[in-house]
C-alpha cells in the first residue's frame, strides 16, 4: 500500500512540474519571433526532454527511493505522471493548436487574394 501512495504521490509531483514547464515552454514559443531559429530549436529540444525527466531523471537514483522498490512504484507513478500532465496541458494545447490553424488560414487566404 505504501508503494502505491509513494508512486503517485511522485507521479503527481512529477506530473504537475512537467506539465507546467511544458506550458511555460508553449508560451514562449508562441510570443517567439520566426526569425530566432536558434531560440525555437532551444525550445523544441527543452521540450523533448519532458519524457527524459519522466523515466530517467536524477530522481530514479536518489537515496530516498532506495527505501521503495520502483517495480512496485511503476505503475501508479505513470499513472499519476499521465493523468496530471494531460489535465494541465490539454485544453491549453488545444486551444494552441486550434489558434495556430487559424493563423495559418488566415496565412494562406492572404497569399492567394
Amino acid at each position: 500500500m505504501a508503494d502505491i501512495i509513494v508512486g503517485s504521490a511522485l507521479g503527481l509531483l512529477i506530473g504537475v512540474v512537467s506539465g507546467t514547464v511544458a506550458l511555460v515552454l508553449l508560451k514562449t514559443v508562441n510570443t517567439a519571433k520566426l526569425k530566432d531559429v536558434s531560440s525555437l530549436v532551444t525550445l523544441t529540444s527543452e521540450m523533448l526532454a519532458i519524457p527524459t525527466f519522466w523515466f530517467g531523471g536524477p530522481w530514479v537514483s536518489a537515496t530516498l527511493l532506495k527505501l521503495v522498490s520502483l517495480e512496485r512504484i511503476i505503475n501508479p507513478y505513470i499513472i499519476a505522471v499521465a493523468i496530471s500532465f494531460t489535465l494541465i496541458v490539454s485544453y491549453p494545447v488545444f486551444r494552441w493548436i486550434v489558434h495556430l490553424g487559424a493563423e495559418l488560414g488566415r496565412g494562406g487566404e492572404e497569399k492567394n487574394a
